[in-house]
C-alpha cells in the first residue's frame, strides 16, 4: 500500500470509530519521505486542544494493510493518551505499552515500540536521495 494524506485520513476514521468511540478530533495529517521514522505523532502544547496534534507517516515504504494499520493505530494510542491527559510528553512509557498490548490481545495487532524495517519493502516511487540513504544505512 502506497500511502497518501487521503488514505491515512480516511483509515483515521474508521479506526476512530472502531477503536477510541470517536472521540479523538480529526488532526493534521502529514506525510515524511524519510525511511527511518515510519510514523510520528507531535502537537503543541501550548496550544488549544484539538488545534496542532498531527500525525505523520512516511511513504517511503509499500505497507502491508497490517504494517499500516499498526502503524497508524500506533501513532492514534499517542493522540488518545494525549487527548485525555494520561501522557502528555507523548512517550512509550508504561500507559502506551498497557494500550498496545491491549491491542494486541484483543484485536490481533502488532503493535510495538520499535519496528524491524529489515523486511520492509520500500516504495517504488521513492526519491532518489532517500532511497540511496536507505541503502547507504540500512
Amino acid at each position: 500500500m502506497i500511502i497518501g494524506e487521503h488514505n491515512i485520513l480516511l483509515h483515521f476514521y474508521f479506526f476512530n470509530e472502531e477503536y477510541f468511540g470517536g472521540m479523538l478530533p480529526i488532526p493534521n495529517i502529514k506525510i515524511r519521505h524519510g525511511w527511518h521514522t515510519l510514523g510520528y505523532f507531535h502537537c503543541n502544547p501550548d496550544a488549544s486542544l484539538g488545534t496542532s496534534e498531527t500525525i505523520e507517516m512516511t511513504d517511503f515504504y509499500d505497507y502491508t494493510d497490517d504494517e499500516f494499520r499498526d502503524i497508524l493505530i500506533h501513532e492514534m494510542i499517542h493522540y488518545y493518551l494525549y487527548y485525555i491527559g494520561e501522557d502528555t510528553r507523548v512517550r512509550h512509557g508504561k500507559a502506551f505499552k498497557k494500550m498496545a498490548n491491549e491491542f494486541n490481545l484483543m484485536y490481533g495487532t502488532n503493535i510495538t515500540v520499535k519496528v524491524d524495517i529489515s523486511m520492509m519493502k520500500p516504495n517504488p516511487n521513492a526519491g532518489y536521495f532517500t532511497k540511496l540513504s536507505y541503502k547507504l544505512f540500512h
